[in-house]
């Protein structure tokens, strides 16, 4: 461990000697990067106003003074002598901010407990150790108050600048990796109360996805809550339906980036009706491993937010975006709880998704507003036929904590969000083909699905896809096709 220290304070040291915006991002593009990321940064954070803020690998102040604007208290922290006292002397004028010397990793770091309403990093966990990095999540539970947020940020997978190094020591880890060693994380405090993180939110950094096509500057932000608490739908997708291991079987059976119905095929048959231009602007509400939002990018050349409450699903997608060089962010997000300005997207775009939402005409009202004049609304659904489901259907659709309704109703629902020109189209003769399609490529690849899952895996998916066959050819289980426009 002191080894590895003492590597990251030489490359720091190395790094350090000219104190510039430049040599702290290591890129020459830094001050035009800095223009864009740093407000979508603060923009990310909970209110901070009048409490306290730790500020962990605080450099030379380019988020402290922003800080301590708002903060009642900032501890701004480095481990580089030259580097703090440069902050020092950027933010000393702020009499809210305290500046210290330290490593995060030393024992003799005295943080009183329950003491910090928010703790606040940029790029510092890839240059700790595993162990490390777990060492550090444990400590600033206990910092936190109750409450309390941890927003952090960090460069996976690769680097992104592109100033030369001899030598990097930097650790790209998988977004999985801080998504796990977080949400692990617990403590027990002297009333032997219980207490965990949970995951506020999670996305790209949209300055580099814009400027470098780059979807591996990722933000989290985690609320210390108390473990009896209840964790929601999130939890319950992501260790039932959409459990990493059914995502990549459902993956094996849609295509690769795929987890709807069709994957590619219908894909590019539904997209077609977009008549989607370069430039603009989509919103894709559920969007799974990615596969149609590249798709999208790729070939229309448009900007596309990709939002998903699993956060399986959004690990997966950002591990999918490597390489692909496209203007595609991925959040962490509940479209019930999410806002955005009006009139921000010329497209949304949902597939099979939003079957999990209990208040649809709320949330097709949020749509309206977030589209565009003229901006075009496509989603394809599971339905129901008309009439009382059978027992069997009721089980099913209760055991999902699905909402499902006739495809006309759902029509008349985004009628009566303001929307225009609906169409609302009864799929369920092509689902029934893709259905079958699928089934008979999975009973095709039964040895090579067993080998890279299970039998149970293969049973289980083959079951399911009979059921739904089954519902579909009685006519109980629909599947909708509604495109909309607004006024």
């Amino acid at each position: 461990m002191a080894g590895e220290r003492e590597v990251m304070k030489k490359y720091w040291v190395e790094h350090s000697t000219e104190l510039t915006i430049e040599s702290m991002m290591l890129d020459s593009q830094a001050a035009d990067l800095d223009k864009l990321e740093r407000p979508e940064v603060l923009s990310l954070l909970p209110s901070y106003e009048g409490k306290s803020v730790l500020e962990l690998g605080a450099g030379i102040g380019r988020f402290t003074g922003e800080l301590a604007k708002k903060a009642g208290q900032v501890i701004a922290l480095d481990f580089i002598d030259s580097v703090i006292k440069q902050n020092e002397r950027i933010n000393g004028h702020y009499k809210n901010v305290k500046f210290m010397c330290a490593d995060v990793t030393s024992p003799s770091l005295n943080i009183s407990p329950n003491s910090m309403d928010m703790i606040f990093s940029n790029w510092l966990l890839m240059y700790l150790s595993d162990q490390e990095v777990e060492n550090l999540v444990n400590r600033m539970l206990s910092w936190l108050k109750p409450g309390g947020f941890i927003f952090f940020r960090e460069s996976c997978f690769h680097q992104s600048g592109d100033h030369k190094r001899k030598n990097n020591p930097t650790h790209y880890r998988e977004p999985r990796f801080y998504t796990k060693m977080f949400k692990e994380s617990h403590m027990k405090d002297d009333s032997e109360k219980f207490y965990e993180l949970s995951l506020i939110g999670c996305k790209c950094i949209g300055a580099y996805v814009k400027n470098k096509k780059n979807q591996n500057q990722i933000c989290w932000l985690w609320q210390k809550v108390d473990s009896e608490g209840d964790k929601g739908f999130q939890r319950f997708l992501d260790t039932s339906q959409y459990k990493c291991s059914s995502i990549l079987r459902y993956e094996r059976v849609f295509g690769p980036g795929y987890v709807s119905t069709g994957g590619l095929e219908t894909t590019k048959e539904f997209v077609s009706r977009l008549d989607l231009k370069p430039g603009q602007k989509v919103l894709d509400v559920g969007c799974g491993i990615g596969g149609g939002d590249f798709y999208m990018a790729e070939n229309f050349d448009v900007d596309v937010v990709g939002i998903d409450l699993s956060i399986n699903m959004i690990s997966f997608t950002l591990e999918r975006a490597i390489g692909l060089r496209c203007a595609v962010e991925f959040e962490v997000a509940d479209c019930t709880t999410k806002t955005y300005p009006m009139h921000s997207f010329d497209v949304i775009y949902s597939r099979d998704t939003i079957l999990h939402i209990q208040d649809k005409p709320a949330l097709f009202k949020s749509f309206y507003n977030w589209l565009k004049p003229e901006g075009k609304l496509l989603i394809s659904d599971y339905c129901k036929s008309s009439g009382q489901p059978s027992p069997e259907f009721a089980t099913y659709i209760k055991q999902r904590g699905y909402d499902l309704h006739d495809v006309k109703e759902y029509g008349k629902m985004l009628k009566d969000a303001g929307f225009d020109n609906v169409i609302a189209e009864d799929r369920t003769d092509q689902f029934i083909q893709v259905l079958q399609r699928e089934l008979d490529a999975i009973e095709k690849d039964k040895d090579d699905f067993i080998a890279d899952f299970s039998e149970y895996d293969y049973n289980d998916i083959v079951g399911g896809w009979k059921a739904k066959l089954m519902r579909s050819a009685s006519g109980e289980q629909r599947w909708g096709l509604f495109v909309a426009q607004k006024k």
